[in-house]
């Protein structure tokens, strides 16, 4: 059996995320007892598999990976439009009896002018970015970047930027 080992235990995983098999090796090595007495030599196989793997199979077709152009990713999302109808009727909750989806809220908005108002530096009104925003969803696909976060993080703001004016000498 095994009389003495020196390891360095932060090296060593945890006793239940090492494989069943190979656990029941080592205990019987470590404990010096199996049913068959054939414990050291199932070990020395084990250490054998383990220390030179069968062969890896002999590898399939080498994909190539090509770049393509702006014109070939264009041309191949044009290709993979399809036309979708809807014919289900939309319910709409009785009037004060739910929350405005606004998912579902109609209405339109000048782009020219909401545009010049950005330019301005000056903040839309929440209606007519959901109208807008809403409006180009039935247009187009939309994705969304989650990378606003990033950018603020990048201002390295302190607990301070956020209070701001109106709570600067807040207190807990």
């Amino acid at each position: 059996g095994l009389n003495m080992s020196i390891v360095n235990p932060g090296g060593l995983p945890r006793y239940e995320d090492i494989d069943a098999e190979t656990r029941k090796l080592c205990e019987e090595v470590i404990l010096n007892k199996s049913a068959d007495g054939q414990h050291v030599e199932r070990f020395l196989e084990f250490a054998e598999r383990v220390k030179n793997p069968p062969a890896a199979p002999a590898p399939g077709p080498v994909l190539k990976i090509a770049k393509s152009s702006p014109e070939q990713q264009k041309q191949a999302f044009r290709e993979l439009k399809c036309e979708v109808t809807c014919t289900a009727e939309h319910v709409q909750p009785e009037p004060g009896a739910a929350l405005t989806n606004v998912c579902r809220s109609e209405g339109s908005v000048d782009k020219a002018k909401l545009a010049e108002k950005i330019i301005a530096g000056q903040t839309p009104p929440p209606s007519e970015v959901l109208a807008y925003f809403n409006s180009e969803l039935k247009e187009r696909i939309c994705f969304l970047d989650g990378g606003m976060g990033t950018r603020i993080q990048a201002e390295k703001l302190e607990e301070a930027d956020y209070r701001g004016e109106r709570f600067k000498d807040f207190k807990e």
